[in-house]
């Protein structure tokens, strides 16, 4: 069995290929250029690299967010693309969830977040691997606070922690702590991990939807208008 991975999300673009139940490949760019402009070069070095081609590819996984509104609906167009010209299914990964799979601390409350903009993070709460808190959009603090009660030591990861890490730091105490910078912002490799564990959610590639915890900014705006016109 062999799965391609794409994530576009967050900041980092990653690509993760995983080859007979092992990680064949895995790559990670976080630099000056866009998403659509790192994508396609990096899935075409992760075949090379990794031995696997195109027809041998079995499924096509895309993390689905929450994330950049911009950023998810690349991975997911790249992902059905590749899948509709393969005849291959597509696996929907959660960013959140991927990103708690890759941090290994046992008995911790693992706090991925993503920075929504507008004092808002994208956040989930997870303890050995098993969901705590759903998915949801919530000003820094009162997520905080919702995660508060849930253990006694956390630990917070995703560019949501290095935007607000001292904010977190303040609000939280020594309770707290902000990942390693290995861990931090994590690649596709979890993810890859997650989709071969789900294959019964496999779907056509037309299926294939992003996940969304609130309106992109031009609809909230609009509404915000009609609601003064």
């Amino acid at each position: 069995m062999n799965i391609l991975v794409l994530d576009t999300s967050g900041p980092v673009c990653a690509v993760a290929i995983l080859a007979s139940g092992a990680i064949g490949y895995e790559a990670r760019a976080l630099n000056q250029l866009t998403h659509s402009r790192n994508l396609m070069p990096m899935v075409q070095e992760a075949l090379i690299k990794s031995g696997v081609s195109l027809e041998q590819l079995d499924y096509i996984a895309a993390v689905v967010g929450p994330g950049s509104f911009t950023g998810v609906r690349i991975g997911v167009a790249a992902a059905q693309g590749i899948a509709r010209g393969l005849g291959i299914p597509c696996i929907p990964v959660n960013a959140l969830e991927m990103m708690a799979r890759s941090n290994p601390l046992r008995d911790t409350v693992i706090c991925p977040i993503r920075d929504a903009r507008a004092g808002q993070v994208y956040g989930a709460a997870f303890i050995n691997q098993n969901r705590v808190m759903e998915d949801a959009a919530l000003k820094l603090d009162e997520y905080l606070d919702k995660v508060s009660n849930l253990g006694n030591t956390f630990c917070f990861l995703g560019d949501g922690a290095v935007a607000y890490g001292t904010r977190i730091l303040e609000h939280m105490g020594e309770r707290a702590a902000i990942a390693p910078l290995h861990l931090l912002q994590p690649g596709a490799a979890a993810a890859a991990v997650i989709a071969s564990e789900r294959l019964h959610t496999a779907m056509e590639p037309d299926e294939l939807m992003p996940l969304y915890l609130r309106a992109p900014q031009a609809e909230r705006l609009r509404a915000q208008k009609e609601q003064h016109d």
